[in-house]
């Protein structure tokens, strides 16, 4: 019998007593060490969920991660932190990257944010970062000519850090693309644009050793086929609650495909 894997394809909430733990240090209640100490109880529970699910790979949670940009909004040269901006169509907000000149990068940032030491020694790891075009579509550009040369350039940044999450044991990436399907970012896309979209993808890419997934959700897969079957993944995800499945039965898909069949908003 063949069977069918399951993850993780996003990052996870703070357990109510992480958040008020964070919100202690915020104030000056408690030290940096009671701080870690919390963040290190919940994440070995968050990991242990996933062994007890029996999860074909496994994430650290991502618990540091206040939102999916932010780690790269706080640490590339060249980006600011800027005003709050709500998260697609969602109730929750993120930090917009403000582009103010080339940017770079000169450290490991997911590693550094990764609690690898508690990942298990016998199931895959897998790691969640942003793909080229939503980081892109997401920024607030005022340096580049426009915002395919931002995305090309942070396409860069992002193959050192897959390759290096790579080369230290993660077997699965995936790139999340929610503005490449998402009905407001994507109507504007033309076929010819999602061309630039696959050679981002392909220097992002590059020399990766582990699979690599691009996870779109939020929206409709087929505004971006068939040119996203030639994309330089292993895996396409697919949204199966803004995707209706017989839209996709004419397309002659050879690689796997990712499906999301849970609606991450809804608590029904």
């Amino acid at each position: 019998m063949k069977t069918i894997g399951c993850y993780l394809t996003g990052i996870l909430p703070r357990p109510e007593g992480l958040i008020e733990t964070t919100r202690a240090y915020e104030r000056g209640r408690i030290s940096r060490e009671e701080l870690e100490n919390a963040f290190e109880k919940a994440t070995k529970e968050v990991i242990k969920v996933q062994l007890s699910a029996g999860l074909s790979y496994v994430i650290d949670g991502m618990l540091k991660w206040q939102d999916l940009l932010r780690p790269f909004t706080e640490n590339l040269n060249g980006v600011s932190v800027g005003s709050l901006a709500r998260w697609f169509n969602n109730n929750t907000f993120y930090r917009k990257p403000i582009i103010c000149s080339e940017i770079s990068c000169e450290k490991s940032i997911v590693k550094e944010i990764t609690y690898i030491e508690f990942l298990p020694k016998n199931i895959p790891w897998k790691a969640i970062l942003p793909a080229p075009y939503t980081f892109a579509q997401l920024a607030e550009n005022q340096h580049y000519r426009d915002k395919n040369e931002l995305m090309f350039d942070y396409a860069k940044i992002l193959n050192k850090e897959v390759t290096e999450l790579a080369d230290i044991g993660f077997q699965h990436i995936q790139l999340s693309d929610p503005a490449l399907v998402y009905g407001p970012t994507s109507k504007s896309i033309f076929k010819d644009e999602l061309v630039i979209v696959k050679e981002a993808l392909e220097v992002a890419v590059k020399g990766v050793s582990a699979k690599t997934c691009l996870q779109t959700f939020f929206g409709d897969f087929t505004r971006v086929l068939p040119e996203a079957l030639e994309f330089p993944v292993d895996y396409l995800g697919i949204d199966l609650y803004e995707t209706r499945v017989e839209t996709l039965e004419k397309y002659d898909f050879d690689k796997s495909v990712a499906l999301g069949i849970i609606d991450g908003r809804s608590s029904l």
